[in-house]
């Protein structure tokens, strides 16, 4: 979809910028109409949880490298579950920030926002995930 995209507004790009933050700032556009386009459930509750996903709540203290293929297949299918919970925006920040491993630099380069902006936004992400997981008795640390 971002590819036909991209080739789709080819003779709007001018030069000015490099296309590799062009190609970039399309694909964010693109993820962040998708994601405004899906329904987001306010709250994550506990009974939505497999029997699997509540293990892993129990049991978040241990590292990924330390668990069963299983559990870790549970504790990323939390993790989504959790990333859904968030807004667009922050839910793409911490996907590029902690997923992707990109810098507060890129981040700004490829979204637009100013370096204070998304600290602020990635620390009440966390906040918001750290809440929810509370609320699920497994509040001790993300």
């Amino acid at each position: 979809m971002i590819f036909i995209k991209v080739f789709q507004k080819l003779p709007q790009f001018s030069g000015k910028v490099p296309l590799e933050h062009w190609v970039s700032r399309i694909a964010v556009n693109t993820c962040l109409s998708q994601i405004a386009a899906e329904r987001v459930r306010p709250e994550l509750r506990h009974a939505d949880l497999s029997e699997e996903e509540e293990a892993v709540v129990r049991n978040l203290a241990v590292s990924s490298e330390e668990l069963a293929p299983d559990r870790a297949l549970a504790s990323r299918q939390l993790v989504e579950h959790l990333l859904e919970l968030l807004k667009p925006i922050e839910r793409l920040i911490v996907d590029l920030l902690y997923l992707q491993g990109r810098s507060v630099e890129e981040i700004h380069k490829i979204t637009g926002l100013g370096v204070a902006a998304i600290k602020v936004r990635a620390f009440r992400a966390r906040q918001k995930m750290k809440a929810q997981l509370a609320k699920l008795g497994g509040g001790r640390g993300l």
